[in-house]
């Protein structure tokens, strides 16, 4: 009787342990069940490409890179002024998502940093005042520019990069038409083959067959403002 009974109390334990262990199981098991997707959603929102406007042309990138006239002629009709007021506008359009950077030129150029930076609130502010602070003096050294600001943006992990390059006439440097050299140099150091957008905002023709061809050779597009 005794063993009977202590049989019966085994059974018990035994039952109730594994009944125990089996729900505890289930619990640890819950959140593996739970809907994933906050990460990806993150990710989706991060990556998503955005509108740009910059001189009346839309451009759709999640990464964006200036390469600015301002040479002597930006001076002429206050061009160069206008230039900060459209680049100030469209870069605080961008979100904290998107990247970007900025080069300058005239007898050189000059940049605002060497690296692709996040479009944040301090980024935007300190482009914006470098921007501001250009004058208009010298030649359209434009190639080495380009080279320059390419060679930025291929170091950005962006999908959908885009070059706008803007200007008031064709490269002349030194006293010398350079555009024939500043096409061929421009092409070869875009090697990620990036859009290279052209902007040409001045109101004679002389630059915009360089313009054109420019953007043709780099998967980009021609604007010229009306």
């Amino acid at each position: 009787m005794r063993t009977l009974s202590l049989l019966l109390a085994f059974s018990f334990i035994v039952s109730t342990t594994g009944w125990i262990v089996g729900q505890s199981d289930e619990g640890a098991r819950r959140p593996l069940d739970l809907p994933s997707g906050g990460a990806g959603d993150g990710d989706d929102e991060e990556d998503a490409p955005e509108t740009i406007n910059f001189w009346g042309g839309e451009y759709e990138g999640d990464a964006f890179f200036w390469c600015l006239d301002k040479s002597c002629s930006m001076s002429w009709n206050g061009e160069i002024e206008d230039l900060k007021q459209e680049f100030t506008q469209t870069l605080n359009s961008l979100s904290s998502q998107a990247e970007f950077g900025v080069v300058a030129f005239s007898e050189g150029h000059i940049s605002w940093n060497p690296s692709p930076q996040r479009a944040n609130p301090a980024n935007k502010g300190s482009a914006t005042a470098w921007v501001l602070s250009l004058n208009a003096a010298g030649w359209t050294c434009l190639g080495p520019a380009g080279v320059e600001t390419l060679n930025i943006a291929n170091q950005c992990s962006k999908q959908m990069k885009q070059v706008l390059v803007l200007s008031d006439g064709e490269p002349y440097c030194n006293g010398s038409n350079t555009a024939t050299a500043s096409l061929a140099d421009i092409t070869a150091a875009n090697w990620q083959q990036i859009p290279v957008n052209t902007i040409y905002i001045a109101s004679d023709n002389g630059g915009i067959s360089f313009m054109q061809q420019l953007a043709s050779q780099n998967n980009g597009t021609f604007f010229q403002p009306q």
